[in-house]
């Protein structure tokens, strides 16, 4: 059976790829790159292995020991940052607070010989200790209330705050506590304050075992961001989790229902390798787990089960992706369309060939597509972002195996909601657009847990973007959306791998980006040398 694929119009696909690719240009790289070069922030962001010494450095000076061991990991404050990015107050406070009160750090977690913990906060250009907490420990002994009062004030005051700055809103005598308000330095509505604890060490010392300056946002704020959150996590689990579950107990039913029209070999390659690039992945992410809890006493033994439980999940995706490859081939065969053409059949080699340009050209078309709705949104919902440490780049053990995660992203969720969802509905429903609207919707509410507000910003921008992938796929077949999809988010991932900078991360960036090319020539060399070969692959 040959691939029923419509012969594009490359003329207008080109000038809309052309198009697309300057918006994204102007609009998303250009003013970024603009920044790293002339802004503020053009400082080279230290080393973590740096920010350990530094860290340990510290220790050594504040409590008279150095610690077992240190692992950095990057901290972000995620409240204040969108507050800022909401208020358009960003520029302004980097310009003005950052140096002291950075919104993002090296969190370095540090085991003592006492077995207390110690947390402790590394500016990331600068090198400097902004902040640190020590938890745990098991030596303890607090100050008398006057002296607790009369240490923070003079430690206070050695940091470069002024008496008359300082104002005490709380003292929590029996835990070293005291809180202070800091006037004189507010961005917006956001108010500086100031968290201590001293303790006294065994040799009679006092100390300060936490020091906390940190910028509250507005209880308003923070009462939106925790609202908007707890209706993503119900959109997420009730429209995504469940729904996509749902479609995997169908795609196994439809797989044992239509196996005549295809075989259970297939999809056994491209599931093992999304299981083997995405499990690669899970581990790469171990310190984004560590961020993720914070200041919590033995947080590698919650990351370690937090990184069990993922990949439990993750094997769960790939099965759901062999089957639904399966279900979904048979469903489209069935009514003698062949979306997925298979190694050895007439035509494979050039489909595929064909099938990464076009992709190209999609892929920087819904770029700058979904930079024009991002800006529509923000004018029309005030949409805004924020940091989320369990993506940052900085927190992976290797970024430059993150963008793999493209891959991933484009055979399952073309998989599952493409290539089986679309072929199901269809069945059920008749009409293409319905067809596409439903898995389209449940895979955009996948989406909508992402740090950005309103929650609902994501399932608009993505329903849009997932409607023209169905409708690619409907029109140009299963390869065409994958190579699409998997350019898309490789061009946004090596970009991110690229702004860290070194000579490497740039170099990888634009290998990831060009990688398509050479995959789908291996792909049609293969197939020209064994022409006739029929096995289901």
């Amino acid at each position: 059976m040959k691939p029923n694929q419509i012969h594009p119009n490359w003329k207008t696909y080109s000038w809309l790829a052309a198009v697309g690719a300057i918006i994204y240009l102007l609009i998303q790289i250009v003013p970024s790159t603009a920044e790293s070069f002339f802004g503020t922030t053009s400082e080279s962001v230290i080393a973590k292995s740096t920010a350990e010494r530094i860290a340990s450095d510290f220790a050594k000076q504040q409590f008279n020991e150095r610690p077992l061991n240190l692992h950095a990991v990057h901290q972000s404050d995620s409240l204040l940052v969108g507050y800022l990015a909401k208020e358009k107050l960003s520029s302004t406070y980097e310009k003005k607070y950052d140096p002291a009160f950075p919104t993002d750090t090296f969190q370095v977690n540090a085991n003592m010989r006492d077995g207390s913990e110690l947390f402790i906060y590394v500016h990331m250009q600068k090198g400097k200790v902004v902040s640190w907490n020590r938890l745990n420990s098991s030596h303890v002994q607090l100050p008398q209330e006057n002296e607790l009062s009369d240490s923070a004030f003079a430690y206070a005051i050695s940091k470069g705050f002024k008496m008359n700055q300082l104002k005490v809103s709380k003292v929590t005598p029996d835990q070293g506590l005291i809180w202070f308000d800091v006037s004189g330095y507010d961005i917006g509505k956001s108010k500086l304050t100031l968290k201590m604890r001293s303790e006294r060490l065994d040799n009679g010392n006092l100390v300060i075992a936490e020091y906390k300056p940190q910028f509250t946002v507005p209880t308003s704020y923070e009462a939106y961001v925790d609202k908007q959150k707890k209706i993503a996590s119900y959109l997420s689990l009730f429209g995504n989790s469940l729904m996509t579950f749902a479609l995997f107990i169908l795609a196994i039913i439809y797989a044992a229902q239509y196996r005549k029209h295809t075989s259970f070999v297939r999809g056994i390659v491209l599931s093992l390798l999304f299981l083997a690039m995405y499990v690669v992945n899970d581990f790469n992410m171990m310190d984004g787990f560590l961020a993720a809890y914070g200041e919590q006493a033995n947080i590698s033994v919650q990351a370690m089960f937090a990184l069990t439980f993922t990949v439990g999940i993750t094997v769960v995706i790939a099965a759901s992706v062999y089957f639904s490859l399966i279900g979904g081939d048979g469903l489209w065969r069935s009514i003698g369309r062949n979306l997925w053409p298979r190694f050895g059949e007439e035509g494979y080699g050039e489909h595929v060939w064909r099938s990464m340009w076009l992709g190209y050209l999609i892929a920087f078309m819904l770029l700058g597509l979904q930079t024009i709705i991002f800006i529509i949104l923000m004018q029309v919902t005030g949409a805004w972002s924020t940091s989320d440490v369990s993506q940052s780049p900085y927190n992976l053990a290797t970024p430059w195996i993150f963008p793999m995660m493209a891959w991933c992203a484009a055979i399952s969720e073309e998989a599952i909601y493409r290539l089986f969802g679309i072929g199901l509905m269809k069945k059920w429903f008749k009409n293409t657009f319905v067809a596409s609207l439903i898995p389209t919707i449940i895979w955009a509410l996948g989406h909508v847990t992402y740090p950005i507000f309103p929650s609902t910003t994501r399932l608009l921008e993505l329903t849009i973007i997932g409607l023209i992938f169905s409708l690619m796929f409907v029109r140009y077949g299963f390869i065409t959306v994958v190579f699409a999809h998997a350019v898309f988010d490789s061009i946004m991932m090596a970009i991110s791998l690229m702004f860290m900078g070194t000579a490497g991360n740039i170099i990888l960036g634009v290998v990831y980006i060009i990688l398509p090319i050479p995959i789908a020539w291996m792909m049609r060399w293969f197939s020209s040398k064994f022409p006739r070969r029929e096995r289901l692959a």
